[in-house]
């Protein structure tokens, strides 16, 4: 016994002592017909509001971008007097159009009724329980237009709406016909009226409805099946697909019939209900133009099983293909892709190695949008005797409901022999997909950070710079928030994009107001911020949405030859974040390799070693399928000696995710610490070798501060990089003084 009570002093003085001595660390912290023609019966003075917003569209969700201006020669443009509009039903029945003057939203609808129309703003479910709401009607009596400001009940999810105390929706004109009903108004982007939403940058979610008759005092219900809510980045221009290259609207006209349309599509891509996650790869032969064209905007053309049906595409890509070669290609090769139907993608054994080549994105679609119209001034190249001759389209098929279907999707693409001022081009920025990006169980916000840095700026941007005149963020389904941040000289400078409500269901482009010129020497980053609160293990970074991106799709200008610019922690960092530094039948120099060049592990570990992690795999859910597949439960520790012969995923499985300090620890330790960043080159004749950094030190931007108070009460997660960095002999002291008191209770329940 007095053994025994040995034992345990020694053991829980260890532990004590672990806790004690490991290294003080701060903590961080937008009509047709019927519509028309009641623009036709308005009086003169709403025309003259018109005009005053801009350029009018034509056209379901076509947007004009107003004029544009410069400040100096090397400064992005700036789009101003922009007009956007919005069919928000799916039959052109309510058709919304909004602009923005000084600190002021204004609104147009247009809905085929002679009653009410509703239009609300919530950031989350897209209910009206909460939202923020306007009730608009023309009184059939007076024939006088009329707002309400109005919100959900917080408490009855059907109730009918509230009267607000202070209304701050302002009726500017408004309308009603044999058919429609016009209603003209505005209010403050930011009321500071508790039950009014703030329309700023994030993804917010703009509930619609109409009735058959006007509201009537006391009774504010009857919008029946009227009704929906579609996801919309409300501040920003939008390029429509007539947008012409000249002021001059003759000579627009004629560019517009001069634009031709090349459709680059799959052919009878087979998804069985077994595939959760398909990624499918197409050669496509460009179209045959001796001249240099432009590519001005593109479309996704998606294949639906039914009208109701949505489509099994979750992203798509459309790369150029280089006209690099491998040791033992044929060139000939290339035009007998063309004729085939495709190959997985990014696999060692059924995708040609050739195809490693397709590297440059030239158009981007992910769920949600409705692809991108550039603006008068940038044109993508294609053909000519320097364009590329093939492209590649990759599809990313989701799966989770274990469907049957045969796809044809892709996009169309629109290109001009009219070119325009600047070639663009996009890259790829973020974190590189990987597992060593992982997001702890059970987060309620949890960040990641893909840096690209000096290495790639100083040697591939030119003097005066790239300007972005666009991007897509990408992350998939725990993603939160996300934000693409721009450092220069150690300071931060307004967020280039930034959304605090990201919505997975709705990655659509978004189109710079101001154009942000990016120099040689500055910083991207792209940051991103994830939910857990309701799984029980660690995701990883990889291609399924089961697993995590954090990625951002970059249009800019001029075009280089620039890819892809990211970074991931460094493989040998990863893992001695969490104590661990040895494998069985694996150097450390073996397991980068497998990571950065996307290895078999069974090329390193005998059958004998790996049949020791093979569990039976019936019943198994997908997300049980990732875990078995995952590189990381393959690799048994060898050393230290307390994880050894154990999985490195068994491992982290064991970890205190639910201790709030250990969590912020790791996260901290992972953006804090050193970060590998790649630079990916399409010309041949460049080479760009990775290097290890540290995250850079800078001081972090402020946003003005909100004229509303209360709004500071909202969630956020903190971007701030000036926190004393966790090291990771920190966190391998805490991991080795948390497992070693959990073997003590084990150890206590066998005395």
């Amino acid at each position: 016994m007095k053994f025994l009570l040995t034992c345990r002093c020694h053991l829980f003085l260890m532990a004590y002592l672990l806790i004690a001595i490991r290294p003080p660390n701060a903590l961080i912290a937008w009509p047709h017909d019927g519509a028309t023609s009641s623009h036709q019966l308005h009086h003169s003075n709403h025309h003259n509001a018109r005009n005053s917003t801009g350029t009018d569209g034509g056209g379901a969700g076509s947007e004009s971008g107003g004029a544009t201006d410069t400040t100096s020669k090397s400064a992005g443009v700036h789009h101003s007097n922009w007009h956007r509009m919005e069919m928000m039903d799916s039959n052109g029945l309510y058709w919304l159009e909004w602009w923005t003057k000084a600190k002021d939203i204004y609104f147009r609808v247009t809905v085929n009724t002679q009653g009410f129309i509703g239009l609300g703003f919530s950031r989350k479910s897209g209910r009206m329980s909460g939202a923020d709401m306007v009730l608009l009607w023309v009184d059939d009596r007076t024939g006088k237009p009329n707002a309400l400001d109005c919100h959900g009940s917080f408490t009855e999810s059907n109730a009918a709406p509230i009267q607000d105390d202070t209304q701050n929706y302002i009726v500017l004109d408004g309308f009603q016909n044999s058919t429609h009903t016009q209603v003209e108004f505005y209010r403050q982007i930011e009321t500071c009226d508790p039950y009014d939403i703030p329309l700023g940058t994030d993804t917010i979610k703009v509930l619609w409805a109409f009735g058959d008759t006007d509201p009537i005092h006391g009774n504010l219900k009857g919008h029946g099946k009227n009704r929906g809510f579609k996801p919309l980045h409300l501040l920003g221009p939008m390029f429509r697909k007539n947008h012409g290259s000249s002021s001059s609207s003759s000579t627009t006209s004629r560019h517009q019939l001069d634009t031709q349309k090349w459709d680059v599509t799959v052919q009878n891509v087979t998804i069985d209900s077994s595939m959760d996650t398909l990624y499918w790869c197409k050669i496509i032969k460009a179209p045959s133009l001796t001249e240099k064209h432009h590519i001005i905007g593109y479309e996704a053309l998606l294949t639906r099983a039914s009208v109701s049906a949505q489509p099994l595409v979750h992203h798509m890509t459309l790369f150029e293909c280089s006209t690099k070669s491998y040791p033992g290609s044929d060139p000939a090769s290339w035009d007998v892709w063309v004729k085939s139907s495709g190959a997985v993608c990014n696999s060692n054994l059924l995708t040609p190695r050739d195809w490693d080549a397709c590297i440059t994105p030239v158009a981007v679609w992910s769920i949600g949008s409705t692809g991108q119209f550039l603006p008068p001034h940038v044109g993508i190249p294609v053909g000519g005797k320097t364009g590329a001759k093939y492209y590649m389209l990759e599809i990313h098929y989701d799966n989770p409901l274990a469907l049957q279907a045969t796809d044809h999707s892709g996009f169309r693409i629109h290109y001009s022999k009219h070119l325009r001022k600047h070639d663009g081009g996009v890259m790829i920025s973020g974190v590189s997909v990987s597992d060593t990006q992982l997001i702890p169980p059970g987060q309620k916000l949890y960040r990641n950070v893909g840096i690209c840095g000096p290495s790639c700026s100083n040697v591939m941007f030119p003097e005066d710079g790239i300007k972005i005149i666009s991007g897509t963020l990408h992350s998939h389904r725990a993603g939160r928030k996300m934000t693409l941040r721009h450092v220069r000289n150690g300071k931060e400078l307004p967020r280039i994009i930034e959304d605090d409500n990201y919505d997975y269901n709705y990655q659509q482009v978004r189109q710079l107001e101001n154009e942000t010129v990016v120099l040689p020497g500055d910083y991207i980053i792209t940051d991103c911020a994830y939910e857990t609160t309701s799984r029980k293990r660690p995701t990883f970074g990889g291609y399924s949405t089961k697993q995590e991106m954090c990625l951002s799709f970059i249009t800019y200008y001029p075009r280089i030859d620039l890819a892809g610019c990211y970074s991931m922690t460094p493989v040998r960092e990863f893992f001695e974040t969490f104590g661990v530094y040895q494998f069985y039948s694996l150097n450390m120099t073996d397991v980068e390799n497998l990571f950065l060049y996307n290895g078999n592990v069974l090329d390193y570990i005998p059958n004998t070693i790996y049949a020791k992690t093979k569990p039976n795999r019936a019943n198994m859910t997908e997300e049980d399928i990732l875990y078995e597949e995952s590189l990381l439960n393959k690799l048994i520790i060898s050393d230290p000696v307390e994880f050894h012969d154990r999985t490195f995923l068994s491992h982290l499985n064991q970890l205190p995710w639910s201790e709030p300090l250990f969590t912020k620890r790791v996260e901290q330790s992972m953006i804090n610490g050193k970060h590998m960043t790649f630079c990916r080159v399409s010309n041949d004749a460049i080479s760009i070798p990775s290097e290890i950094i540290r995250y850079p030190n800078f001081t972090t931007f402020v946003k003005p501060p909100s004229l509303c108070p209360y709004q500071m009460l909202m969630d956020s997660a903190p971007l701030s990089s000036k926190s004393a960095t966790i090291t990771s002999t920190s966190l391998k002291y805490y991991i080795l003084s948390y497992l070693l008191l959990l073997n003590y209770s084990i150890f206590m329940r066998y005395i």
